[in-house]
């Protein structure tokens, strides 16, 4: 069969390597039906053959059998790895062809019925093993390969006998035709296996493009906080936890004390600088859960759930007393400071008074002198 076209080899690995363990799979269930193909053999035999051939077959094909299944075992519980167990399993897919082909050699010769029978149920059990093999064509050539040439070797003993001879000259043809078909049928399985893994990858892709869209969609980019659109539907979501549950929840609005002679005096990238220290410093001193998006300029809003008027007073003072702690860390570094409106919603208010209550707060911090927390 040709190599998959358009795939690395690393790709190539993966889709020999799940053709493998799909096989080992279907090889574990088709050894589950094997002993209703004893049982077909034997009640066809009784009587025609010698007891001794068909004991000696079904000693032989149970053995065989009971290490196919103990391999099968082990390798489905090591993972099924093709690299670890790949030799093994061919060895006991070649066993199991030759178990099948001895019924050339055990059992035909003796009735030419029988003949024809056991030629038909061979025939049955390549049929069904394309099936099981397909994934792993390579095992269904081995298997199979093994069983044709042990069989016809066997009934090619009695060549001398027509009969014979047609059904060696049948089941060759019937055993060339579907090493033909299976074949065409296995590399479109693998096609079909590198082409999930394809879609599979797209679809990752995909979705984390998607995700990175969404997140970029709510994200302001020079400070990486929640942007208003962000914060509109974070509010919505409170407002409604907030009006199901009863629980309230606060809002701070923070502007940066007399930033336009930051930028004034040092320049806007200065500024720029400024913003994301600024937003960096107020992150890390935020709680589990909270969340700050940028409001606009240099404001910013925070939301914190779950928090009634009280917590969120001392929450500000804590922020602001950090903001105030030390310069930001910009070139130069600058020292800062803050003004905070404190606001928590009451019941039967909108998303809108509740942030007009918060920005009158602000105006009433930055009116008393700024670097305060008002509510």
């Amino acid at each position: 069969m040709q190599p998959l076209p358009d795939l690395s080899v690393s790709d190539r690995l993966v889709v020999n390597q799940t053709g493998f363990a799909l096989w080992v799979a279907s090889f574990r269930q088709t050894l589950h039906t094997t002993p209703a193909g004893w049982f077909v053999a034997s009640w066809m035999a009784w009587g025609r053959v010698p007891d001794k051939n068909l004991l000696l077959w079904l000693v032989l094909f149970f053995v065989v059998w009971m290490m196919g299944l103990l391999s099968i075992d082990r390798a489905l519980k090591d993972g099924c790895d093709q690299q670890t167990h790949g030799l093994r399993l061919r060895v006991m897919a070649a066993l199991d062809g030759i178990a099948w082909g001895l019924l050339g050699w055990l059992l035909a010769g003796h009735d030419v019925l029988l003949d024809a029978i056991m030629v038909a149920l061979l025939c049955g059990v390549s049929a069904v093993n394309a099936q099981v093999y397909v994934p792993y064509i390579r095992g269904y050539y081995l298997q199979s390969g093994l069983m044709w040439s042990i069989s016809v070797l066997g009934l090619a003993r009695y060549a001398t006998q027509q009969y014979s001879v047609d059904l060696i000259v049948a089941f060759s043809v019937f055993q060339v035709l579907m090493f033909y078909h299976s074949s065409r049928i296995a590399k479109r399985v693998q096609e079909g296996i590198a082409l999930q893994l394809s879609n599979a990858a797209l679809a990752q892709q995909l979705r984390g493009l998607l995700t990175k869209v969404r997140t970029d969609a709510a994200t302001d980019a020079l400070t990486g906080q929640g942007n208003r659109r962000a914060l509109d539907a974070l509010l919505a979501q409170q407002l409604e936890f907030s009006v199901s549950t009863g629980q309230p929840f606060s809002i701070l609005m923070l502007d940066i004390d007399y930033f336009k002679k930051i930028n004034d005096v040092h320049g806007h990238l200065v500024g720029d600088d400024a913003l994301r220290s600024f937003a960096q410093r107020v992150r890390e001193g935020l709680r589990q859960g909270d969340v700050c998006t940028r409001y606009g300029g240099e404001e910013f809003l925070i939301v914190l759930p779950l928090t009634n008027l009280l917590i969120a007073l001392e929450v500000a003072e804590r922020l602001r007393l950090a903001v105030e702690a030390e310069p930001l860390s910009t070139t130069p570094p600058l020292p800062v400071t803050v003004s905070i409106g404190v606001a928590t919603y009451t019941a039967g208010q909108t998303t809108d008074r509740l942030m007009a209550a918060a920005d009158a707060a602000l105006y009433l911090a930055k009116r008393g002198g700024r670097n305060r927390v008002r509510s």
